[in-house]
């Protein structure tokens, strides 16, 4: 079974609205991806007292991450998409090939740096409608 580097993902932003062209503009030290699926109890009497659950509730997807700036001026548009609470198209690249594209909010954004060091960031996103996983 292959294993694969933690820090291989890389996020990259469409060019253009529509236009389907992603330029890279960062690449992860760390990162998580959580897929959420809202459960719905529709437990009654006739269950015997075991829960009976519906998957139709709400699912979302989120994906944290720490990285470096890689393309300044393509990033620039991530920090103002963060800045202006403007949903944008994104695709997220692991080592492995896989994908998942599509828009996404920036639900919290922060850009560090330390003396003798790279600036860094920190983003969280969240699907803002149904993303593509391939």
């Amino acid at each position: 079974m292959a294993k694969y580097l933690g820090n291989a993902l890389a996020l990259a932003i469409e060019d253009s609205p529509s236009s389907g062209t992603y330029t890279t503009i960062a690449g992860a030290s760390e990162h998580t991806l959580t897929i959420n699926n809202e459960q719905i109890d529709v437990s009654d009497k006739d269950n015997n007292r075991w829960k009976s659950l519906l998957a139709a509730g709400a699912r979302t997807l989120a994906v944290s991450m720490n990285g470096f700036i890689s393309d300044d001026t393509e990033f620039e548009k991530f920090r103002v998409a963060a800045r202006d609470d403007t949903i944008l198209n994104y695709r997220l690249t692991y080592g492995n090939a896989d994908t998942v594209t599509g828009a996404f909010h920036i639900d919290s954004f922060e850009v560090s740096g330390a003396f003798n060091n790279a600036q860094s960031f920190t983003a969280q996103l969240s699907n803002a409608g149904e993303p593509t996983m391939t």
